[in-house]
C-alpha cells in the first residue's frame, strides 16, 4: 500500500513538474504560412505551416487553455513579475508575402496579436534570398559545380537535401558577409543567375507592411537591413544593420520600433559579443532561434536573448510543457 501512495504522489506531482518547466509563456517562431510543396526541399518547406495547421493549432490552444499577449504585454509581465502561465506570442520572420494573406488573415479573425519581424531588404526589393535561389539550381541538376571546383552530387531527393545543407554552410560562414551578394557571384559564376529575382514573388511590399502596422494587433519589429550572419561581421556593420533598419522602419511606419529579432539567431550565428552589442540599443525585446519557454528569469535577459520554439506542421501542443533539462536560454 505504501508503495502505491508513493507512485499516486509522484502521477499527481507530473502536472507541476510540467508546468515548472514549460514556464510562463512561449514565443513561438514562424516564417512562412502557406500551402507545402512536396516536391520543394525539406530545409525549406520546413519554414512553412500550412494555413490550415495554423488555424487548428491555435483552435488546440484555445481549448487548452493559452491566452494569446503581444510582446508589448510580454515585457509587461516579465518586468513587473506578474505571475501568469500558459500565455502564447506568435512571431513570424523576415516579411514574406503570405505573411500578409495567408497568416494575417487568421490572427485577424481570432483576434490574435502578432509581430512580424521585417528584414527591410525585403520592402525594398534588394534581398538576396540565396536559400531559395540554390533550391532551385539544385533541384534543375544533378551536381553543382562551384568556381573554386567543389563537387556536390544532387541526383537523389537525400543528395539534394544534403548539397542544400552544405552549400548553406558555406554561404552563411565562410563567404564574407559584408560582401555577400559579389561572394555569392563570384562562387556560383558558373550559373546564370538574377539573385532578386525571388522578390516580387516573395517579399512583402512597404504597402502591405504599413498596411499590417495599422491594426492594433500587429507589431513590425525589426530584422536588420540584410539578414547578415552576426558572428562574422564587425561591431559597427552589425550597428549599421540594425540602426539603419530602424530608421527606416520607423520613418515609413511613423511608429517606434521597440523590439528586434537576430538574423539566423542560432548559437553560431549570434555569440555574447553580439548579444553585449545589441543590448546596448534598449530594445524591449530581442529573440534568437535558441530553443526554449519564457520564464519569469528572462526579465534579466529581455534586451538580448530570450528564446522561442519553431512551430513546424508536426509540433504537438502537448510538446511546451515538456520537461527540458535547462530552463533558462542565455549564450
Amino acid at each position: 500500500m505504501a508503495f502505491l501512495e508513493k507512485i499516486a504522489n509522484i502521477i499527481s506531482y507530473l502536472p507541476f513538474v510540467a508546468s515548472c518547466y514549460s514556464g510562463i509563456a512561449t514565443i513561438f517562431m514562424l516564417h512562412r504560412v502557406d500551402k507545402l510543396d512536396k516536391n520543394k526541399l525539406f530545409p525549406n518547406e520546413n519554414m512553412k505551416v500550412s494555413p490550415e495547421f495554423l488555424e487548428n493549432f491555435i483552435r488546440g490552444l484555445m481549448e487548452n487553455g493559452y491566452d494569446f499577449i503581444s510582446l508589448d504585454e510580454l515585457y509587461d509581465i516579465l518586468k513587473s513579475g506578474k505571475k501568469v502561465k500558459k500565455k502564447i506570442i506568435f512571431t513570424l520572420d523576415d516579411g514574406y508575402k503570405d505573411n500578409f494573406y495567408n497568416a494575417y488573415n487568421i490572427f485577424k479573425k481570432y483576434k490574435i496579436p502578432f509581430t512580424i519581424y521585417v528584414t527591410v531588404a525585403f520592402p525594398e526589393r534588394k534581398a538576396v534570398l540565396w536559400w531559395y535561389i540554390i533550391e532551385e539550381i539544385i533541384l534543375k541538376n544533378d551536381k553543382i559545380i562551384l568556381s573554386d571546383g567543389k563537387v556536390f552530387y544532387c541526383r537523389t531527393p537525400n543528395e539534394k537535401v544534403d548539397t542544400f545543407m552544405n552549400l548553406r554552410n558555406i554561404i552563411m560562414y565562410e563567404l564574407e558577409q559584408k560582401n555577400l551578394l559579389n561572394e555569392l557571384r563570384n562562387l556560383f559564376k558558373n550559373y546564370n543567375i538574377n539573385w532578386f529575382e525571388k522578390n516580387e514573388e516573395l517579399c512583402m511590399s512597404w504597402d502591405e507592411i504599413i498596411n499590417l502596422s495599422k491594426d492594433p494587433i500587429v507589431t513590425i519589429g525589426n530584422h536588420t537591413v540584410n539578414h547578415l550572419v552576426f558572428s562574422k561581421l564587425s561591431e559597427n556593420e552589425i550597428l549599421k544593420e540594425i540602426i539603419e533598419a530602424n530608421e527606416m522602419l520607423e520613418d515609413k511606419l511613423g511608429k517606434k520600433i521597440e523590439h528586434f529579432a537576430y538574423p539566423f539567431g542560432d548559437r553560431k550565428s549570434v555569440t555574447k559579443r553580439e548579444m553585449d552589442i545589441v543590448k546596448r540599443l534598449n530594445f524591449k525585446t530581442v529573440v534568437t532561434t535558441r530553443f526554449g519557454n519564457i520564464f519569469h528569469k528572462h526579465a534579466d535577459f529581455c534586451n538580448c536573448c530570450l528564446p522561442r520554439i519553431m512551430l513546424t506542421e508536426n509540433f504537438k501542443i502537448k510538446d511546451i510543457g515538456k520537461i527540458r533539462r535547462r530552463r533558462i536560454v542565455y549564450w
